[in-house]
């Protein structure tokens, strides 16, 4: 059974196990280099929480770099897949060349930008006082390496777009372990605190970078690199960020909401709570992250069925997709409302930090399986002829609800609105979201209310 005839006749919930499964996987160790350094971090002896404290306050510049990590690879696969798929082979030779080409400038403008304006950046973002050392000493090793992230995100998505998704996974979980392995080395056998973790972090990357560019120059790979595919031509460069724009804009949204996140947590915890947040994401990423991968896996599925005005099978995709998800994160409360001082623990054994943390997760984590609508409300939408209306719901759900609702509540409701800002936004987008799908879907779901 071919690609075609799979997506037609296959049965979803296989169907939807074969495509999620490695995104899952992928997003999950990309999740990991995160959590597993803050892990590292938060249990610095005597300075753990300052430290944690520090990277959350660096956040919307390291999802700064991540949107346009985003921007250039997501944008760059698209383009890729499609050309191939037309028999394109040159553009889509061309594609892959100007990524990293793109990339490595992109990399080098931001690392100069930063280095240049760095005390200014800072202290816009509100890092001062005991904070700002650590801030800065692991925020500058970081920007130090941002050709090496830009390129560690992109390239295994070149090479998953190139028909090699297992290598591509190889690439991610090599580098995810050898973060791990490196921040024991660094932080806990020689001591080097923050800086360990951060320079950590950038080699873990390099080798990344190492082993998707070896994958091209050994020949591995379908497409035939050669010098003239890195020079950049504005037709391939234009065609990449226009697809790349949508998940640019995600990103740059939630840095965004960081920076207003921060300046709330700031204003009505202190920097404990900045630093309680940091862990809080970090536990519900974990959670979210299959999420994600689920409502990626889906996308060919149901992109596909639409296409054909198979109505039927796209609307069974995305309801089983979005039971599997909201069965993931209800999954993630419990744990959450059960085991907080255990969760908490793995980051931090500060007593001050534990408690508001612990407080904060369980008030965070209410309505986290509500997540599940928007995500997969607004992946619906793009995949069927409706993307302005898609990436405004996204877009507006970090940077406009969720950081007005974490800057306007806690002024109503005191240090509990710091907490209750996600799971209020994920109730407001819920609503806003179903609303939206009723209204443009109205037609397909008479249709499937008499299949019933």
């Amino acid at each position: 059974m071919n690609k075609i005839e799979e997506l037609e006749r296959k049965s979803i919930g296989k169907l939807l196990m074969q495509y999620s499964i490695p995104t899952v996987l992928s997003l999950l160790v990309n999740s990991l280099y995160t959590v597993v350094d803050r892990i590292f971090i938060g249990n610095i002896p005597e300075v753990g929480a300052l430290a944690l404290t520090g990277v959350g306050r660096t956040m919307p510049i390291i999802t700064l770099i991540i949107a346009l990590a985003a921007l250039i690879s997501m944008g760059a696969s698209t383009n890729i897949s499609i050309k191939l798929g037309e028999g394109k082979k040159e553009e889509a030779e061309n594609t892959a060349g100007n990524a990293i080409t793109l990339s490595v400038i992109l990399g080098f403008i931001i690392t100069l930008l930063f280095l240049i304006f760095q005390n200014q950046i800072l202290d816009w973002l509100g890092i001062q006082g005991e904070i700002l050392f650590y801030a800065k000493e692991f925020i500058t090793i970081v920007m130090l390496g941002t050709v090496f992230n830009i390129l560690g995100f992109a390239l295994p998505f070149i090479v998953r777009s190139d028909g090699n998704p297992t290598f591509s996974a190889v690439i991610t979980i090599t580098g995810c372990i050898l973060n791990i392995c490196l921040d024991a080395l660094f932080i806990r056998v020689l001591h080097m605190g923050i800086k360990g973790a951060a320079i950590a972090t950038v080699l873990a990357q390099f080798v990344t970078v190492v082993l998707g560019l070896s994958y091209f120059i050994k020949g591995h790979s379908s497409l035939g690199l050669t010098k003239v595919n890195f020079k950049l031509y504005p037709v391939t460069v234009k065609a990449m960020l226009l697809i790349g724009f949508v998940p640019f804009s995600n990103q740059l949204s939630i840095s965004i909401a960081q920076v207003v996140s921060n300046y709330s947590l700031n204003l009505y915890g202190g920097e404990l709570a900045i630093g309680a947040m940091t862990v809080i994401s970090s536990i519900a990423s974990l959670f979210l992250m299959p999420v994600y991968g689920i409502a990626q896996g889906c996308q060919p599925i149901i992109g596909f069925n639409y296409a054909r005005k198979r109505y039927d099978r796209a609307m069974k995709t995305l309801m089983l997709a979005a039971v599997c998800s909201a069965s993931i994160l209800t999954a993630g409360t419990v744990i959450a409302w059960i085991f907080p001082e255990f969760t908490v623990g793995l980051f931090t054994h500060d007593s001050r930090l534990m408690d508001i943390a612990v407080t904060g997760i369980k008030k965070y984590t209410v309505l986290l399986p509500l997540a599940t609508i928007p995500t997969f409300g607004s992946g619906f939408m793009m995949l069927t002829g409706k993307p302005k209306i898609a990436g405004l719901l996204n877009i507006s759900r970090q940077s406009v609800i969720l950081a007005f609702t974490i800057f306007l509540l806690p002024r109503a409701i005191g240090q509990d609105g710091l907490w209750l800002a996600q799971p209020i936004t994920d109730l407001l987008t819920s609503v806003i979201t179903i609303m939206l799908f009723i209204k443009m879907y109205a037609h397909i779901l008479h249709k499937q209310s008499h299949h019933i």
